[in-house]
């Protein structure tokens, strides 16, 4: 009985890490992949920056700025300008993925900020300037980012800052609160010290028999 029940001890911290990667992982993550509008263009001169964004999705936490909606049918893209921002509002998250295209070819610049000021930048695939620091593009690229703070905004960038920056689509974020394991690794580490004694303590207690 005794080695059953110290048996499924020994497995718990599996159990639990198990347990701790499925709470992690979760979170309902919120999705804009802009189809649900319908941009209406001048039919004399039609124009990309007919429809700008702004405050369309602040039911889902986001403020957008110097970028429209294009497209059509359902097929719609956020279109940024030479510089763009996505601010997040209410709760700040974690993680972020999107896929990016450039425009003209050139890298894109991703600055995240924190409301204690810039956490990090990173530059997509294309042309930064020289060879060494450039690669051929990727049209629709997938960025994802985790980061240890919440993100307040996003800016957007081109290299060539030119009047067109990037597309961007399938928008997703979310705040991935992870279940801390501290008081679970303690309890574990001396559930398991309490089994090592006691299997040592019947060794030698045969070993005297």
């Amino acid at each position: 009985m005794f080695s059953t029940f110290f048996k499924f001890l020994a497995k718990l911290p599996i159990l639990f890490s198990t347990l701790l990667v499925v709470t992690s992982h979760n979170a309902k993550a919120t999705f804009i992949d802009f189809n649900d509008l319908n941009p209406v263009y001048n039919e004399e001169f039609p124009c990309w920056c007919d429809n700008p964004l702004s405050d369309e999705y602040l039911d889902k936490g986001v403020l957008i700025d110097g970028a429209w909606v294009n497209g059509g049918n359902g097929q719609n893209v956020m279109l940024t300008s030479n510089w763009a921002s996505i601010q997040f509002v209410d709760t700040l998250p974690n993680f972020i993925s999107m896929n990016v295209t450039s425009h003209y070819g050139d890298s894109i610049s991703l600055a995240f900020y924190g409301v204690d000021g810039l956490l990090f930048s990173h530059y997509t695939s294309g042309w930064r300037g020289w060879e060494e620091n450039s690669t051929p593009v990727i049209p629709n690229e997938f960025v994802s980012f985790n980061t240890p703070q919440g993100v307040e905004y996003i800016t957007i960038q081109g290299f060539y800052n030119m009047r067109i920056g990037a597309a961007i689509d399938n928008l997703t974020f979310e705040s991935r609160m992870v279940t801390e394991p501290s008081l679970l690794f303690l309890l574990l580490t001396g559930l398991i010290g309490l089994h090592w004694k006691r299997k040592k303590y019947f060794t030698r207690h045969q070993e005297n028999y």
